[in-house]
């Protein structure tokens, strides 16, 4: 076989950046499975009022009919993969009163220290939390650092921010209950 003349540049990475690997979005469709098992233990009325589309509204309800293990398991990737085309903070909004405020700010701090310190703090969050992973935090912290050297402006640090926030408080769901 012959070798490649072309080399990779620098632009052929900088497209990639931002892009999920596919483990990557394995891991993002069992998380939101996760955080759907969550909403289907939500009263029924509570459920009803989420103000997401219907066919999410409807999966969540059928799956407290579902009694089989399997199809209770293949239901809740299916809820996973109708929560992707919603708002996450919406849908962590009717989650967090479990959490409670002080649970909130708890991880707020964490999110500022991973941020100011790096790999020390990111792996302190992952001994504390089973459910955290490494890289999709680290690849967070990196994308909130670069927008702070890059001096963009306070809407796009603060879109980052609550993008690395939303990852850190569905782990954090999943880790309490896991």
């Amino acid at each position: 076989m012959a070798r490649r003349t072309q080399r990779f540049t620098e632009d052929d990475y900088d497209s990639l950046d931002g892009r999920a690997s596919k483990t990557e979005q394995k891991k993002a469709v069992q998380r939101m499975a996760a955080l759907g098992a969550q909403l289907a233990e939500l009263p029924k009325k509570k459920i009803e009022k989420l103000p997401v589309e219907e066919r999410l509204i409807d999966a969540l309800l059928d799956v407290q009919l579902i009694t089989a293990h399997e199809a209770r398991r293949r239901q809740f990737l299916r809820i996973g993969k109708l929560l992707r085309n919603e708002d996450e903070s919406i849908i962590l909004s009717y989650l967090t009163p479990q959490q409670g405020l002080k649970k909130t700010a708890q991880l707020q701090r964490w999110v500022d220290r991973m941020i100011a310190q790096g790999d020390p703090a990111i792996k302190e969050f992952i001994k504390m939390y089973n459910a955290a992973e490494h890289h999709p935090i680290r690849q967070h912290c990196l994308r909130v650092q670069r927008d702070i050297k890059q001096e963009l402006g306070e809407e796009a640090i603060a879109a980052s921010r609550l993008n690395m926030f939303n990852y850190i408080q569905q782990v954090a769901l999943i880790s309490d209950n896991s």
